[in-house]
C-alpha cells in the first residue's frame, strides 16, 4: 500500500497485516485490547471529538504526555487527521518554558493527564480564559473529562474521508519542542512527508515481522519513540504500551517483547544488575561470571566461528548470559537505542547473550533517524552510529587532517524550519537542504558514522591544547563504578571531573572490603571510596595523552536529572547549568 501521510500507518496495518490485537495498553494495572479495526474506530471517534470541539486543519493542539498509552496515541493521530498539528510537550517542562509554546503557538486546546499536571504548568495566575483545558483522567467536579466528549462524539455525523483527503504530504504533522542546552524552546517543524519517509527507510532495513510483540516504554513527546510507534503500526508488529515506567520490568515478564527502543542506560542498568549479581555470589560463580563478560566483551559479531570459541559461548549464555534475555523477558530479538552514546562492550554482551542491539543516531530535526547499525553482515560496527538510512546524505563540513569536523545532512525527512524562528532556520539550514547538525564525528571503516562530540562542547586548556569532554567521559564511563561525569576544564592548565559513583556497586565492593558502608552522601567523603574510583582513573588514564589525563576530581552523590534541569531531554549534559552549581568545587580542584 502507497501511503504519505502519519495516521495512514494503521490503514496501512489494515490492508497488509489486520491483526486480532494489534494495540494492547495497560490501563488501571490491566491490560486492554484493540484490534486493528478497532484501532481505526477508535482514531475516527477522537477525530470526531476534536472537530466537535472545534478543531480544524492548521490549529495547533497542545498534549503533555508523559508515556506512550492508548489515549494518546489515538489523540495524536486523530489531530492529524483532521489535517491539525500536533504539539506535544514534554513532562519535564519547566511551567515557562509551557506558557512560552503556548504563547508561541496560540493553541487553544491543551491536553492534559490529569489536573495536577495542568495546575503544574498553569497556575491560576497564568491561566488564559481562551485555552480550552481537557483531562485524560477527569479528577476534578468542575473539570472536562476526555471520556464524556467521546460519548458526545459518538453522537456527532462528519465526512471524516472528506477532511481527511484534504490533507497533503506536505501539510505539517507536528511541531515537536526542543530545548537542547540553552534552555530555549524551539520549535521543530516536521511534515507528514518528513516523517513518513524516515519510518519507510527505516523499515527497509529493520527485521520487523508482522505479529511478533514491540513494547513501547519512552516518553511519547520524544520524536524518536514516536516514529518508532507508527513504524511499528505499519509494520504489523503487535504493540504493547505500558503506563508507567515503575511497571517495566513486570512488563518485560508478561509481554516477552521482541522488539524494544531504549536509551543506553536501560541497558547499562541491566548490565549493572549481573554485576551487582555477581558481586554477591561465591568465589568461584564471581570467577566464572568474570570470564563470561571478559568472553561477551571480546566477542566480533562476523568473525570465524572456532569450535571452542562456539562451545564457550553456549557455556557462558547458559550460565550468565541469559540473565541478559531473562531481564528483557527472554524473547527479545531486536533492540534499537539512540539518543546518547552506548558502550561498545555492552553491545557486544548483549550479542553474545544472543541479543542484537543497533545504536543509531538522529535529531529531531531529522525526523529523527539519520544513520543505523543495520542486522545485515557487516553493517554493524560497535563503537559507531551506523551508515545513513536510505534517502539521507551526510557530509562532514571542514574536516581536519583525521578526517573530523561537523556533521551535515541533507534528505526527505530534513524539518520545514523553527516555528516562527526564521533567523535560527537559516543559521543551521542552508537553501540547497543541508542541516548543520552541531555534533561532530568522522567516517570510520570507510561509511560509519563515529560521533565524538557537540561542536559546542569542545574547549581549550590553558596550555592551547583541544579537549572533547564528550569523547573523554564516554572513555571514563567503561569503568563500572562511575555512572555520571562531566569533564571541566576551559582555559585551565589541567582536566578534572565532576563524578557520580555507581553507589550499588560501590555497596558491593564496601561490603565485600569491609568497609562500614552509611550512605552516598556521607561516602563520597569517605578516604578509601575515593582511593577506589582513583585507582578506576589512573587505569583509564594509561592510554590517554597527557593533556586528556583526569588530574583531580570531585565526587557528588545526588543524581543529575532532567527533572533537576542538568539533563536534555534527550539526556545530553547541561553543561553551563552544572557548572553553575558545582561552581566552588570546580574552582577549588584547579586551586590546589
Amino acid at each position: 500500500m502507497k501511503w504519505s501521510r502519519t495516521f495512514e500507518a494503521l490503514a496501512c496495518q489494515q490492508q497488509l497485516y489486520p491483526l486480532d490485537k494489534a494495540l494492547i495498553s495497560r490501563n488501571a494495572g490491566a491490560w486492554t485490547v484493540y484490534s486493528t479495526q478497532a484501532c481505526q474506530t477508535e482514531l475516527d471517534r477522537y477525530s470526531r471529538m476534536l472537530w466537535g470541539l472545534g478543531v480544524r486543519k492548521g490549529d495547533r493542539v497542545l498534549m503533555v504526555p508523559n508515556l506512550a498509552t492508548h489515549q494518546w496515541l489515538f489523540l495524536d493521530l486523530a489531530v492529524q487527521q483532521l489535517g491539525a498539528i500536533s504539539v506535544p510537550c514534554h513532562v519535564t517542562n519547566q511551567a515557562e518554558q509551557f506558557q512560552a509554546i503556548l504563547h508561541e503557538t496560540e493553541a487553544t486546546l491543551c491536553f492534559f493527564p490529569t489536573s495536577a499536571s495542568f495546575q503544574t504548568f498553569l497556575p491560576p495566575s497564568s491561566q488564559t480564559s481562551n485555552l480550552q483545558i481537557v483531562l485524560l483522567e477527569k479528577d476534578q467536579p468542575d473539570s472536562i473529562g476526555l471520556e464524556e466528549l467521546l460519548a458526545k462524539a459518538d453522537q456527532l455525523s462528519l465526512d471524516l474521508e472528506e477532511v481527511k483527503s484534504q490533507v497533503q504530504d506536505t501539510d505539517l504533522a507536528c511541531i515537536i519542542y526542543t530545548s537542547g542546552t540553552s534552555g530555549q524552546p524551539k520549535g521543530v517543524m516536521l511534515s507528514h512527508a518528513n516523517i513518513v519517509s524516515n519510518i519507510k527507510a527505516a523499515l527497509s532495513i529493520l527485521p520487523l515481522q508482522p505479529g511478533k510483540k514491540s513494547l513501547s516504554f519512552l516518553p511519547f513527546s520524544h520524536i524518536f519513540e514516536r516514529t518508532t510507534i507508527y513504524a511499528y503500526l505499519a509494520s504489523g508488529t503487535s504493540l504493547y504500551l505500558t503506563e508507567d515506567r515503575d511497571h517495566l520490568l513486570s512488563a518485560f515478564r508478561q509481554v516477552r517483547p521482541h522488539y524494544f527502543t531504549a536509551v543506553p542506560r536501560i541497558l547499562e542498568r541491566m548490565y549493572d544488575q549481573v554485576l551487582e549479581f555477581q558481586a554477591k555470589q561465591a568465589w568461584w560463580m564471581r570467577r566464572i561470571i568474570q570470564w563470561a563478560l571478559k568472553l561477551g566483551i571480546n566477542y566480533r559479531e562476523h568473525a570465524k566461528v572456532r569450535p571452542m570459541y562456539w562451545f564457550q559461548k553456549q557455556f557462558a549464555r547458559m550460565l550468565v548470559f541469559n540473565r541478559f534475555r531473562g531481564i528483557s523477558g527472554g524473547k527479545v530479538e531486536a533492540i534499537y537505542t539512540g539518543a546518547a552514546y552506548l558502550r561498545p562492550e555492552i553491545g557486544r554482551i548483549f550479542a553474545a547473550a544472543g541479543v542484537k542491539v543497533r545504536e543509531g543516531y538522529g535529531m529531531t530535526e531529522t525526523a529523527p533517524v539519520i544513520t543505523m547499525n543495520q542486522f545485515s553482515p557487516g553493517l554493524n560496527r560497535f563503537g559507531t552510529v551506523g551508515i545513513p538510512i536510505p534517502g539521507v546524505e551526510i557530509r562532514i563540513d571542514q574536516p581536519d587532517e583525521s578526517g573530523e569536523g561537523e556533521i551535515i545532512v541533507r534528505g526527505p525527512n530534513v524539518m520545514q524550519g523553527y516555528y516562527k524562528r526564521p533567523e535560527e532556520t537559516a543559521e543551521i539550514l542552508s537553501e540547497e537542504g543541508w542541516l548543520r547538525t552541531g555534533d561532530v564525528g568522522k567516517f570510520v571503516h570507510r561509511r560509519f558514522l563515529k560521533i565524538t562530540d557537540r561542536k559546542k562542547d569542545i574547549f581549550k586548556t590553558s596550555s592551547g591544547k583541544y579537549i572533547a569532554p564528550m569523547a573523554l567521559e564516554n572513555h571514563f564511563m567503561q569503568s563500572h563504578y562511575i555512572e555520571q561525569i562531566m569533564v571541566v576544564g576551559f582555559q585551565q592548565a589541567y582536566v578534572a571531573a565532576l563524578i557520580r559513583p555507581n553507589f550499588e556497586l560501590v555497596h558491593l565492593w564496601c561490603l565485600d572490603e569491609g568497609i562500614h558502608w552509611t550512605s552516598p552522601q556521607y561516602m563520597v567523603h569517605n578516604i578509601k571510596v575515593r582511593q577506589k574510583i582513583e585507582d578506576e582513573i589512573e587505569l583509564l588514564n594509561q592510554t590517554l595523552p597527557n593533556h586528556e589525563k583526569l588530574r583531580d576530581f570531585h565526587l557528588f552523590h545526588d543524581e543529575w536529572t532532567v527533572e533537576g534541569g542538568h539533563l536534555t531531554y534527550t539526556m545530553k549534559l547541561i553543561r553551563n547549568k552544572i557548572a553553575e552549581e558545582f561552581a566552588k568545587p570546580i574552582k577549588e580542584m584547579f586551586e590546589k
